[in-house]
């Protein structure tokens, strides 16, 4: 059951067994004094011993909870369950590495409860990555802005908060290649930002890797738009369309000179024509594949803020045809 005034830290884990006990020790020295909180640790098939420092915190503070996945499904995936078990009416999001400060998760925090925001960013500083890295990170930021209507100017990050009800929503969420930004952007556009401290690793080195970044790009280009389609289809009309003049043009050209064209520019021109066909209706059938493919992923994505009075009384069908109410949706806090 959600917990008023209730903070919910959801930490994913993977290969941290070296450092995720100070950064966890280090979190709830920084929320002892601001209030009820809970720590839910996610060990996302981490191949190291970290289960076996995330039981030792777990024995030690029964505010921390854990979750330990059989298989390692990515970041995004093993924060979604976090999110569903959350309890706190504000869930917020923070790296195992002690890289995002504890000031950074208070500070996307308290700024979502001082606002009539559904979702707050942390503006890193200062970034403390590598170049190649950084660039990577941006062109992720570019292909989300063009692809999820983010024309707000707000950079997307891995620090962030959440309201419960809506982080628990997308918990629930069955994606197999999930990316939470793109699922944030679709239930909710009051989305703000604060700027945060980030801070140089102090051990290890990071398991996100560059390729895992544009991996993570190649899922969001195939999960909630149809952007790559919609190229699909622009281009299919456009050979279509250069097709038809092209044969068009021979065709006002034969007439006028009263002259068949050769052999060979007869054959291009029937190629081009029936090509042309061939990719216009390739385009349409992008067209309604692409409406199906997001309908699927985006199934169970419509969040409802809040609701008034009782709500809409549902009506189904009994065997014998006469109709019986089936329940009340209740009004979403």
């Amino acid at each position: 059951m959600p917990s008023e005034g209730l903070l919910s830290v959801v930490i994913p884990c993977y290969r941290s067994q070296a450092y995720l006990e100070r950064t966890v020790t280090e979190l709830i020295e920084a929320l002892e004094p601001k209030g009820p909180f809970e720590i839910i640790l996610v060990n996302d098939g981490s191949p190291d011993d970290v289960q076996q420092v995330i039981d030792r915190l777990h024995e030690k503070d029964a505010r921390v909870r854990f979750l330990e996945l059989g298989s390692n499904r990515g970041q995004h995936a093993a924060t979604l369950k976090g999110f569903a078990i959350a309890r706190g009416d504000v869930v917020i999001t923070v790296d195992d590495d002690g890289q995002n400060p504890p000031a950074a998760g208070l500070a996307v925090a308290e700024a979502l409860r001082g606002s009539r925001h559904d979702v707050v960013y942390g503006r890193f500083q200062t970034t403390e990555q590598s170049l190649p890295r950084r660039l990577a990170s941006r062109l992720n930021l570019w292909i989300f802005k063009h692809t999820m209507g983010n024309r707000t100017g707000v950079r997307v990050t891995n620090v962030r908060a959440i309201r419960g009800d809506l982080a628990r929503r997308l918990g629930q969420s069955e994606q197999v290649y999930p990316y939470i930004d793109s699922m944030i952007f679709r239930c909710t556009r009051r989305v703000g930002e604060v700027t945060v401290p980030h801070r140089r690793r102090d051990e290890g080195q990071s398991t996100y890797r560059i390729r895992d970044l544009f991996r993570l790009w190649l899922s969001h280009m195939s999960t909630l738009t149809v952007l790559p389609l919609q190229i699909a289809t622009w281009g299919s009309f456009a050979a279509a369309g250069l097709g038809l003049l092209l044969g068009l043009g021979q065709m006002v050209r034969v007439l006028l000179e009263r002259q068949a064209p050769p052999g060979w520019l007869s054959l291009f021109c029937a190629l081009t024509f029936l090509f042309s066909l061939l990719f216009a209706f390739l385009g349409v059938i992008s067209t309604y594949l692409g409406r199906l493919y997001v309908s699927l992923n985006a199934r169970g994505q419509d969040w409802i803020r809040s609701s008034g009075g009782a709500g809409p009384v549902l009506v189904e069908r009994s065997r014998a045809g006469e109709q019986k109410p089936a329940g009340r949706v209740d009004s979403v806090s």
